[in-house]
């Protein structure tokens, strides 16, 4: 014995996943109209059933919706396929979900395809947990860039793939002068307050490709793909300038801030042997006079 339609529709309504359904639109796919939410859309969503019935589904899209799945998604609208992916939909107060979608063609009973079927998950929750045991595991606390285990998993990552292609690769190991005189007379808050500016200062000299990290206390590290010792020393410089032109004063802290900087070009190294020249440099920088750049080839 079958069951009566509204019989369905309850299910439906009262499902804890989203159920979606929409028409068929061959000619416009993905632009496709929306004629059944249930509950639990409203409730995630915010849009009134009279609010989303006769929309699109690109209504729910916004600039984080990844193109790629997008696309997926069209390609099976088109094709009246099933799909299945993860992707950021936004409610109606623009507020982000991360959504486990499932679609599947509906057929008629001479098995054309009428409509399609859309079955959602929130995965919000995982994915903002997934998000904060990544942050804790490879950011840094307190100055919001890779920790030193992050870093130097990258870093091996680049001097790997720089030994297979025999690229350039430089890196430069950089130290906060006299911070200890920095905590002593103005306090550990402040210090924090340094660190945290300096890390957002170099921030927006290094590049997308680059890899920078805090490795110690004050000292920083920067790996600079496809690029030479003298390129190296180029930018160097202009950090330690950036450094050392710094107004600091919003932090708590009188007077000027320097850095001092070991640069070092890659040259058959591993991690360990090229860290061990960025630090010889470094400490040439610091052995004359401090708020300088030396290099080792």
């Amino acid at each position: 014995m079958s069951l009566p339609d509204h019989i369905f529709k309850q299910a439906a309504d009262n499902a804890l996943d989203i159920i979606m359904i929409t028409e068929a639109n061959f000619s416009d796919p993905g632009n496709n109209r929306i004629v059944y939410v249930n509950d639990a859309f409203v409730e995630l969503f915010g849009y009134s059933k009279e609010e989303i019935i006769g929309q699109s589904p690109r209504v729910l899209q916004g600039p984080n919706s990844d193109l790629e799945i997008r696309n997926k998604i069209r390609a099976a609208l088109t094709q009246g396929l099933p799909v299945q992916g993860e992707i950021v939909n936004y409610g109606k107060d623009g507020r982000e979900f991360w959504i486990d979608l499932k679609m599947v063609p509906l057929f008629d009973s001479e098995n054309a395809i009428t409509h399609f079927l859309f079955i959602e998950r929130d995965l919000s929750r995982r994915k903002n947990r997934e998000q904060q045991l990544y942050q804790e595991a490879t950011i840094d606390g307190l100055t919001n860039i890779f920790n030193r285990q992050h870093t130097y998993q990258l870093a091996a990552q680049a001097i790997e793939k720089t030994q297979r292609y025999q690229h350039s690769l430089s890196v430069l190991l950089l130290d906060i002068d006299h911070f200890k005189q920095v905590n002593d007379n103005f306090g550990h808050p402040v210090g924090d307050k340094v660190l945290g500016k300096l890390a957002d200062i170099i921030g927006q000299d290094v590049r997308s490709t680059d890899i920078f990290g805090r490795v110690g206390g004050e000292e920083f590290f920067i790996l600079l793909p496809e690029e030479n010792i003298e390129s190296a020393k180029i930018f160097a410089e202009r950090v330690r300038l950036h450094i050392e032109q710094t107004d600091w004063s919003d932090t708590g802290l009188e007077g000027p801030l320097t850095i001092s900087i070991g640069v070092a070009s890659f040259a058959n190294d591993n991690l360990e042997s090229l860290i061990a020249k960025a630090d010889q440099a470094l400490y040439q920088a610091k052995r004359k006079g401090r708020n300088r750049v030396e290099i080792v080839n």
